[in-house]
């Protein structure tokens, strides 16, 4: 297995005042944009989608949702292509260490032990010692994903369980079950990452379309016990 020092992927809007800002925070680090889809198509897959989303929860899932899924397994694909693990960071994240920490030996040997794992600041940490699974935690919150680690074999993983469940809820709480992912998620005792206050996320605040057809219901409540969330 290669174990390289594992590359960043940026995700991105393409805004040019947040990619200035996450390059200066990288500095001389290796990095490659993902780069999100225009509101325009995201628009068609919010149409697409809206049905299967609607038997999953009862609020459609909105443009923004979509456009930050499609764009993190964007970069689940170039992981899987390049044969090597990756880090993968929101163009609003707010580093708590150095970035070139993520690249020690242990942070290399996390991702490919427990292959996804979140760096990112977390107050619901089951343990303050050692990494956790996300669907272990009886709150049932979603992954924290403005910094994380995936090895190629656990990105190949999400893309296929993707082919099935894709965009039926938002990322990160697709990502924090494992009947839906696919793998199971770790999120790390020391947080090298948060969020930045003033950023939102690539994923817009606007609530999605409540429906109260019975039929959606009905799915709504077989899928919660299904899957387990």
């Amino acid at each position: 297995m290669n174990k390289a020092i594992p590359k960043i992927y940026i995700i991105t809007t393409g805004d040019k005042q947040r990619m200035n800002r996450v390059e200066k925070a990288l500095n001389n680090l290796d990095f490659e944009y993902v780069y999100s889809n225009n509101m325009e198509e995201l628009k068609i897959l919010e149409k697409k989608y809206r049905k299967r989303s609607h038997k999953f929860r009862q609020k459609a899932i909105m443009a923004g949702e979509i456009g930050a899924f499609n764009t993190h397994s964007k970069a689940w694909k170039l992981i899987v292509d390049s044969n090597q693990a990756g880090v993968i960071i929101e163009d609003n994240i707010d580093f708590l260490i150095e970035p070139s920490e993520l690249f020690n030996q242990n942070v290399i040997n996390l991702i490919y032990n427990c292959g996804l794992i979140s760096f990112t600041d977390f107050r619901y940490k089951l343990y303050h010692d050692r990494p956790f699974i996300i669907s272990s935690i009886k709150e049932k919150k979603p992954l924290p994903i403005i910094c994380y680690g995936v090895s190629p074999e656990r990105a190949e993983n999400l893309l296929h369980s993707m082919k099935k469940t894709a965009y039926c809820l938002p990322i990160d709480k697709w990502l924090s079950i494992p009947k839906l992912c696919g793998i199971n998620c770790f999120v790390n005792h020391i947080s090298y990452a948060k969020r930045q206050k003033t950023l939102s996320s690539i994923a817009n605040q606007k609530k999605g379309k409540k429906s109260f057809n019975l039929i959606n219901i009905f799915f709504w409540g077989i899928n919660k016990i299904k899957y387990n969330y």
